[in-house]
Formats: C-alpha cells, structure tokens, sequence
C-alpha cells in the first residue's frame, strides 16, 4: 500500500510538470485562459495526490491569478541588494502580485 501512494505521487508530479510546460507554451502564444486552466489541473492533480507542489510551481505561477512568470512577458524581475540578503522581486505584470526571494550573499573575504 506504500509503494502505492509514493507512485500515484510520482505519477501526479509528472503530469503537473507537464501541464506546467504546456502552461508556458499557451502563455508564449498568448492564450492566458488556456494556461491558466493547465496550471489550476495541475495544482488540483497534487492536491488530489496530497504531494508537495515543486518548486517550478512555488516560484514561477503568480499565485493570484495562476499565470506562468516568465520574465518580460509575464512578469518584472527585479534585484535589490540588502545587507546580509541579495532580495529577487518578481512582480506580476497580469494583476500586480510581487513575489520575494531572499538569497544569501556570498562571503567577501574568500580573496586569493
């Protein structure tokens, strides 16, 4: 019953991941509906599953409006530089949703 679950999991993944592909095909020829509607049946194939959505599906879906983000086309990509974190900023360009990734810095001291 194990081996099950951890297929029908596997097998979920695989077809979001599709979905997700052909979701960045349709918004490249500019069908928004369309590929709204491959990433909301592919969410709903993980849910259903109970898997863990992959990151391609945590980072590049606007999670308002469920476009692919790619960027200058669907989105703006911006870096800013903080202190300790160098912060990524998507920002939607379909219904404004700004989505933030902190990312370490990397020491500066490492000089030969």
């Amino acid at each position: 019953m194990r081996g099950r679950k951890k297929l029908i999991k596997d097998l979920a993944r695989q077809r979001a991941r599709i979905l997700l592909n052909e979701a960045f095909n349709a918004v490249k020829r500019g069908e928004y509906p369309l590929a709204r509607r491959y990433v909301s049946l592919g969410l709903k194939l993980l849910r259903k599953a109970g898997a863990r959505k992959p990151l391609p599906y945590r980072r590049m879906v606007c999670k308002k409006c469920l476009i692919p983000l790619i960027p200058g086309l669907t989105c703006r990509v911006r870096v800013r530089r903080n202190r300790k974190y160098i912060i990524v900023t998507k920002t939607c360009l379909a219904c404004g949703w700004v989505r933030r990734i902190p990312c370490p810095r990397k020491p500066e001291n490492l000089e030969k």
